[in-house]
């Protein structure tokens, strides 16, 4: 059954709505046994007492589908979201109107953080490709947290994880050259997309476009493209459209490293 998702003190929902104002989601329970994102989410070493708890106080929302706002900048801030399935990014404007894209989000990933604290959304997050969330009302999550340390550590963990990455990335876009900046990215790609430590190849798929990579990384899309066809003429990567192969993992995480 599809429904409009409205935003309600009581219950804690979240803003859910498309570009053009209005999406139809699909609201369902969970059953986080066969989510595929259960390992990497809060709900990670959770007793099954524990995850009953998290359960109770979410929902799926979705899906989303490309170009849909999972929720809008200076929307009220209710709740955070756990890809589900999918992918999103999170983007504000420049003075000059332009789109800034500030972060890419993949299963398990917990989006709406910068926002605690806060009356209103800070971004626009955006699915990427057909995507569902689990949505948590965060002061029902705030309450849980204080009945359930593991839970409370865990997101304090996710928290300083982001600030570590946030300040990464600024020192990365001030100090380092766009191709570094372009190996750390692909690092992060080959860690959330789960390909083995041990791997020296593999392939990714790129919901984002290279605009949005551009944009992440503080590069314009010429510079970009010239340093993409450096690392293949170099044997690191193939690339494709929206398909990144690696031929040689190593070499990368050999190059970040310096």
């Amino acid at each position: 059954m599809k429904k409009n998702i409205t935003t309600s003190e009581g219950g804690g929902d979240g803003q859910a709505a498309s570009p053009q104002g209005q999406a139809a989601q699909h609201q369902s329970e969970l059953d986080c046994s066969k989510c595929e994102a259960r390992y990497r989410c809060l709900g990670e070493g959770l007793s099954e007492e524990q995850l009953l708890g998290l359960r109770k106080i979410t929902r799926t929302l979705g899906p989303f589908q490309p170009g849909e706002a999972i929720f809008r900048v200076e929307g009220k801030f209710k709740s955070l979201f756990v890809i589900q399935s999918g992918a999103a990014k999170i983007e504000t404007a420049s003075f000059e109107g332009a789109k800034l894209v500030d972060g890419f989000f993949f299963r398990g990933d917990l989006v709406g953080l910068e926002s605690i604290g806060a009356q209103q959304y800070g971004h626009d997050a955006i699915a990427l490709e057909r995507t569902l969330v689990c949505e948590l009302p965060f002061n029902q999550l705030e309450s849980l947290c204080s009945f359930v340390p593991r839970l409370q550590r865990k997101l304090l963990i996710i928290l300083g994880q982001k600030i570590r990455y946030t300040n990464e990335t600024i020192v990365h876009g001030r100090y380092v050259s766009g191709e570094k900046r372009l190996l750390f990215f692909l690092q992060m790609l080959c860690e959330k997309k789960i390909i083995k430590k041990n791997d020296n190849t593999g392939s990714v798929d790129l919901p984002m476009s290279k605009g949005d990579i551009a944009s992440y990384l503080g590069l314009r899309p010429e510079s970009l493209s010239r340093v993409l066809t450096k690392l293949q003429s170099d044997g690191i990567i193939r690339n494709h459209t929206k398909k990144i192969e690696f031929l040689d993992i190593k070499a990368i995480l050999q190059q970040v490293c310096r």
